[in-house]
């Protein structure tokens, strides 16, 4: 339920007060850890991270306008992995600013680094691989038809070495059996 109104009231603020940004630029949306979001350490939960994440995906879909011509059309974005790295723990009231940036894509995924940044200092980054899907149909969405939804011009794909090692890391847990 926490996040139900974290997200509605991100929601809200975006509806009135948003400053526009460009779909690949860097998103910065600010948060304060709450009592819910606390393991049996006093520590942010680690899969609060991940959750949290998805709240900033959104803002920068939001924010960038390209969400509501998505939603309209019947486009979801679904992750397919993610990693994270921690480096510090956030306690109980700590403020802490997350920053979202589109990092590369190929044919159908869109590489995502988010990075959780507390008194200046990142304290876990992570990495996304997602893809959007479009109700009733059974494949992906390619990437140069989102590219079109958001008024971008698509010089075809664009990997970075992190996203080919992610890339990489998959094909290898697919093969674990």
């Amino acid at each position: 339920m926490n996040l139900y109104l974290r997200f509605l009231l991100l929601m809200l603020k975006r509806i009135r007060v948003s400053r526009k940004i460009g779909v690949f630029d860097q998103c910065r949306t600010r948060f304060r850890v709450q009592p819910l979001d606390l393991d049996l350490n006093f520590h942010m939960n680690n899969s609060r991270y991940l959750s949290i994440m998805d709240l900033g995906r959104f803002d920068l879909m939001m924010r960038s306008g390209v969400f509501w011509k998505l939603m309209a059309g019947g486009y979801y974005p679904v992750v397919v992995s993610e990693s994270i790295r921690f480096r510090k723990s956030l306690k109980l009231f700590d403020g802490f600013e997350l920053f979202t940036a589109i990092e590369s894509w190929d044919d159908k995924d869109v590489f995502m680094t988010q990075r959780f940044v507390h008194r200046g200092e990142a304290v876990a980054t992570g990495f996304i691989k997602g893809r959007f899907r479009k109700r009733g149909r059974k494949s992906s969405v390619p990437t140069a038809e989102l590219f079109e939804i958001t008024g971008t011009p698509y010089h075809g794909p664009r990997l970075s070495a992190l996203a080919r090692s992610q890339k990489t890391v998959e094909a290898n847990l697919r093969a674990v059996k």
